[in-house]
């Protein structure tokens, strides 16, 4: 892969995690090059933020971006899946703004996986044969996607989040830390799965579930 000069979203946690491991890929190839971030608050040090030893300045609010008149690489690094749809159908006004799928670190990704833009793909990730994902997916540190699954747009994976075979997850759900979902198992869209659940039976959608085995509590507006 060549060298890819890249602008992140956000200012918070995800983002310099997301910084850090691109920090760490470099060290191995250079693949990189991260021009600054772009976030709706100004920092505290006119410097940007610290990640590592690095500064990553900060470049202006989304009308830095809006304005580019010029290709350039975005990274949404927000985990939250309502909050990066909303800046994605914002940023992608613009012709000139491009969103690559960004695989990082000791990620294991079968050749046959198809997945659309905007994807990230963190340390320690592994997707299996077959797996079909949509745009803006958002797989965290150590979550895994075995065999014929299929995730729709805006989805996240929390850290340590693992899908059996041929699981299907609706849009703009959310699976939280360390959640395991049971072979053949649907979820609807707008779902948001409590840290440690596991998911037994297929879920409609528009809820919050939690537990082992999970149950659902409440649904989402």
């Amino acid at each position: 892969m060549d060298r890819k000069e890249i602008v992140m979203i956000g200012s918070g946690g995800c983002m310099r995690e997301l910084v850090w491991q691109m920090q760490e890929q470099n060290k191995m190839r250079d693949a990189w090059k991260i021009l600054g971030y772009v976030d709706q608050q100004e920092p505290a040090d006119e410097r940007g933020v610290m990640v590592g030893k690095q500064w990553i300045p900060y470049l202006g609010d989304d009308e830095y971006l809006i304005r580019k008149k010029e290709e350039t690489n975005v990274v949404i690094g927000v985990g939250e899946p309502l909050l990066r749809k909303k800046i994605a159908d914002k940023l992608k006004k613009n012709p000139c703004l491009t969103f690559p799928n960004v695989i990082l670190g000791d990620t294991r990704v079968c050749e046959d996986v198809k997945m659309g833009e905007g994807c990230i793909i963190s340390m320690d990730a592994r997707i299996s044969t077959n797996v079909r994902m949509g745009d803006f997916v958002f797989l965290n540190i150590g979550s895994k996607i075995c065999h014929d699954g299929r995730i729709g747009d805006f989805v996240t994976l929390s850290p340590g989040a693992v899908l059996a075979g041929n699981v299907a997850v609706g849009a703009l759900s959310e699976i939280g830390m360390e959640t395991c979902v049971r072979q053949g198992i649907r979820i609807g869209e707008h779902t948001v799965a409590g840290a440690g659940s596991v998911i037994v039976k297929n879920i409609e959608g528009n809820c919050t579930v939690v537990g082992v085995p999970a149950d659902k509590r409440r649904g989402n507006k």
